[in-house]
């Protein structure tokens, strides 16, 4: 047999899987997408209803005798029983979404996550919470932290958690989608130093300068006007921050502004993001190229940052 010919059949097989594992995503995804249009279409009707029946009410259609009374109460004492049905919906819409969100995680994420980092795994279900990253100084002063899809591992010696997290600061109900990635790191640091992007929010509050800290000015303007630095001593500061270490924190990019928190064993590093990470795609077919890509960009964020590490904090 034609050795050639044999590995191209092996390849074309390889590229049916790969388009069948697609396709079924896809299904998925229609089946969550219908079920979500269905239900918010309901939730319209439902609000509708509601809103006529009050006006109706009002304007006192409803007590009048007729026809009309009759209609109105037959569909209102239709609404009652479709409501109570439609309520299990959105169970089923919950554990539709979550069926379809891990196969496409286990489909295109984990494969790319570990060719990008041998020595990471990818844990989609693991969930952490407030208390167990409160070490960090902004998360324990957060209102409320959520975090999963993790990625755990070592890359060139540094050990790594990352996770999508959702964090609500102060008093601020909105939540924001950022990236936490904790590192770590042994510094010559006897205290903390914060390097803050002046455009880093948390839902829609800037965050603010700790209490007892005080703010740390720079000799590089440009470095100043995007970044602020905040730590309990001044000399803290400045022997821990230079030249090397600015220009690498202006350069680096992780798809949002970022918010940096450097003490003596461990980094940790927030990143704002528009969008929860790393999530299966609902309205947008699943497209194999995207999927991957998102992955690899996922873990370079998670390599450049600790290469930076390794240029200009480990000691």
């Amino acid at each position: 047999m034609d050795p050639e010919k044999n590995v191209l059949e092996e390849g074309t097989a390889t590229i049916a899987v790969e388009l069948t594992q697609v396709e079924k995503l896809n299904e998925l995804r229609k089946k969550y997408r219908n079920a979500d249009l269905l239900w918010k279409l309901i939730t319209v009707v439902v609000i509708i209803l509601a809103i006529a029946f009050i006006y109706m009410a009002y304007m006192k259609i409803v007590f009048d005798d007729g026809l009309l009374r009759v209609i109105v109460a037959c569909v209102f004492l239709l609404a009652i029983p479709f409501c109570l049905y439609i309520l299990p919906l959105l169970f089923k819409m919950s554990s539709k979404f979550k069926a379809y969100n891990a196969e496409y995680k286990n489909v295109f994420l984990q494969e790319k996550i570990n060719a990008e980092l041998p020595k990471a795994d990818y844990k989609a279900k693991d969930r952490i919470s407030i208390k167990e990253i409160s070490e960090c100084s902004m998360i324990r002063k957060a209102r409320s932290a959520n975090a999963n899809d993790c990625i755990e591992g070592t890359y060139k010696g540094v050990d790594f958690l990352r996770y999508d997290m959702e964090l609500s600061y102060k008093k601020s109900r909105k939540v924001s989608d950022c990236v936490l990635i904790a590192c770590s790191n042994r510094t010559e640091l006897d205290g903390e130093v914060q390097i803050i992007q002046r455009d880093f929010k948390i839902g829609k509050q800037l965050y603010e300068m700790p209490e007892g800290y005080q703010e740390y000015v720079t000799d590089d303007e440009k470095f100043n006007k995007e970044f602020v630095v905040y730590t309990a001593e001044q000399e803290i500061a400045s022997s821990f921050i230079d030249k090397e270490l600015m220009r690498k924190i202006s350069r680096f990019s992780g798809g949002g502004p970022i918010a940096a928190f450097f003490d003596k064993k461990k980094v940790y590093l927030i990143i704002k993001r528009k969008k929860d990470a790393m999530e299966a795609p609902v309205y947008k077919a699943v497209k194999e190229n995207a999927c991957r890509k998102e992955a690899e960009k996922e873990a370079e964020v998670i390599k450049n940052w600790v290469d930076l590490l390794h240029d200009c904090v480990v000691k």
